[in-house]
Parts: structure tokens; C-alpha cells; sequence
């Protein structure tokens, strides 16, 4: 008990205390702030020049899911025992996997690169299936291009989203600024990603 009432050994733990709490402080601060910016991926980036929330990016993520799901169907049922369109049925089958499974847990960063993927696989697979479908003259064909068209529109959807825009802003003006550029150093908060 006499050790605490000597004078360092006070203005010691004085200084641990101030220096824990302006920490917790600044960790539930900043994250807060990080946690606010990231949601925007998954709730839209609100627009002031036309007082509404833009889509966001992950509902845009998951309509690409459904189309790319919707072309696999097509191309099963018309055309499953085709031999041109079977290892590329494998391709985006596994591209498309990836994809889902990481809407579940990815971060932005790991979707931009599994909705490439997705992107590159579903571009082969239609140019095989839709030639196919065309020479059946079957039902199939408003269908296949109906989903070539969601994916289409949704991957508009997202470069006009403005997140990534919000997202570069966020980090110069919030960030980039003090004390927070000092604070990200030390407080253990990660910074939201962009969708690149």
C-alpha cells in the first residue's frame, strides 16, 4: 500500500489509465467510423446531388449470382450433353461457387476478384451456349439473354454506385487526417476496402 502512495509510482498509473482509456476511446471512435463507411458496400452510398441511396454493391453481387445460376440451368437443360459446353459449364460452375461462398464471407476486395472471375467465365459460357440455344429456337433463348442482361446491368449498377468514390474520400478527408492517420496506427482498426 505504500508503493502507491508514492508520487512516480501515482503519476505512473495515472498515465497507463489516461493512455488506456484515450485508446478503448479512440478504437470504438474510429471503428465506429470505419464500420459506418464499410456498410456502404452492403447498404448503398448515399448521393446528396439526388437526395437517395445509390444500390449497393452487394445486392447488385448477388443478382450476378442468381443470372449466372440461371444461365447454368439453360445450359443443362438444352444443352447438357453438348461436349463444346462442357468444360466451360465446369469453369463458371466453379467460378460461381467461389463467388457465392465468398458473398458470405469475403471482403470487398476478394469479391472484386471472384466477380471477375465470374465475369470471364459467364462471358465464355454464353458465347458457347447462346449460338446453341439461337439454332433450337427454343423457349431458352429469352431466358439466356434475360440473365446475360441482369449481369450486364448489375455490373453497370456497381460502377455507378459511387462506393469506391466514398470509399477514396473517406480515406483522404477522414483518415488521411489528423489525429486519425496517427490513431490507425495504433488502435487496431482495419480500413475499409474498395471494390478493386
Amino acid at each position: 500500500m505504500k508503493l502507491l502512495k508514492k508520487q512516480p509510482i501515482a503519476i505512473l498509473i495515472a498515465l497507463i489509465i489516461v493512455l488506456g482509456a484515450t485508446f478503448y476511446g479512440a478504437n470504438r471512435s474510429l471503428g465506429a467510423e470505419v464500420r459506418q463507411a464499410a456498410n456502404q458496400f452492403y447498404d448503398g452510398v448515399f448521393d446528396t446531388s439526388q437526395n437517395r441511396t445509390l444500390p449497393s454493391i452487394y445486392g447488385q453481387l448477388e443478382q450476378r449470382a442468381t443470372a449466372s445460376l440461371r444461365m447454368l440451368a439453360i445450359g443443362e437443360h438444352s444443352h447438357g450433353d453438348e461436349p463444346s459446353l462442357t468444360t466451360v459449364h465446369a469453369e463458371l460452375r466453379d467460378a460461381r461457387r467461389v463467388f457465392v461462398d465468398l458473398l458470405l464471407t469475403g471482403s470487398p476486395r476478394e469479391l472484386f476478384e471472384a466477380d471477375q472471375a465470374l465475369e470471364a467465365a459467364v462471358s465464355r459460357y454464353f458465347a458457347i451456349l447462346h449460338p446453341l440455344v439461337v439454332e433450337a429456337e427454343g423457349e431458352d433463348l429469352q431466358a439466356l439473354e434475360s440473365a446475360q442482361s441482369t449481369m450486364q446491368n448489375a455490373a453497370r449498377v456497381i460502377r455507378e454506385s459511387g462506393y469506391n468514390e466514398a470509399i477514396r474520400s473517406f480515406h483522404q478527408n477522414v483518415l488521411g487526417g489528423f489525429p486519425a492517420s496517427l490513431l490507425m496506427q495504433i488502435v487496431f482498426v482495419n480500413p475499409p476496402e474498395l471494390f478493386a
